[in-house]
This record gives structure tokens, C-alpha cells and sequence, in this order.
């Protein structure tokens, strides 16, 4: 479990760790727009397809080899993604409970100024 979320955590820039819990949920449909995007491919194992909606900061810290096995992990020891419900936005990045078959966690996801993935990073529930 360590090793699992150690790999979640290399999904995630910089920005990303310093994300807080927003006090008014909003929801941002770019960022709904990816996130359905993000569990469908994750849901259908298409990481490759996940991999491509990442903007090029995001590539620079991950491969696309870690990106499979990240994703092949999560869908492995969580199951299906059910569930996704919006926290709110700050700072620009959304955050979601995203509800699993095994269990809940917390998703963050913000994109770049051209539209492409830029944060993304699950976490145990706050």
C-alpha cells in the first residue's frame, strides 16, 4: 500500500501538494469536463488515452510507462471508479471525492493554459 501511494503521489506537480480544502464547493465544467474524462479512461484501463489529455509539465515529471502501471495499480487494488463528487475549486484546482469500489479517496485536477491535464493527484479523504 505504501509503494501504491507513493505512486500516486509522483502523479502530482508541485502545485498539487499545496492544494486545500475550498470553502464554498463550485464547480468548474473544464475541470468536471476532465476529471469524467480522467475516470472513464482510468475505468476503461486506457492509460495511454489518459496520458494524452496531460499538458507537457505533467509529461516532463511522468512517462508514460509510469502512467500505465499507476493506472493499472489504482484499478487493481481499488476497482471501479463509481463515483465522483465535486469539492469545490481553489486556487484553480478542482477536488473531488472520487468514490471506488474498495474505497473513497480525494482527486485533485487542474489544467494548463492550453486546456491539458497540469495537476493531477488522488490522496486519502480529508
Amino acid at each position: 500500500m505504501k509503494r501504491f501511494l507513493f505512486l500516486l503521489a509522483l502523479l502530482t506537480l508541485a502545485v498539487a501538494a499545496q492544494a486545500q480544502t475550498p470553502s464554498a464547493p463550485t464547480v468548474d465544467p473544464k475541470l468536471d469536463s476532465l476529471a469524467k474524462l480522467a475516470q472513464r479512461f482510468i475505468n476503461n484501463n486506457q492509460p495511454d488515452s489518459l496520458y494524452a489529455i496531460m499538458g507537457d509539465a505533467f509529461k516532463q515529471q511522468i512517462s508514460a510507462d509510469k502512467m500505465k502501471e499507476v493506472v493499472g495499480q489504482v484499478s487493481g487494488q481499488l476497482g471501479k471508479w463509481t463515483a465522483m463528487e465535486s469539492r469545490g475549486v481553489q486556487n484553480g484546482i478542482a477536488r473531488y471525492k472520487a468514490t471506488f469500489a474498495l474505497a473513497p479517496l480525494d482527486f485533485y485536477i487542474s489544467q494548463d493554459k492550453q486546456g491539458k491535464v497540469e495537476t493531477f493527484l488522488f490522496k486519502p479523504l480529508e
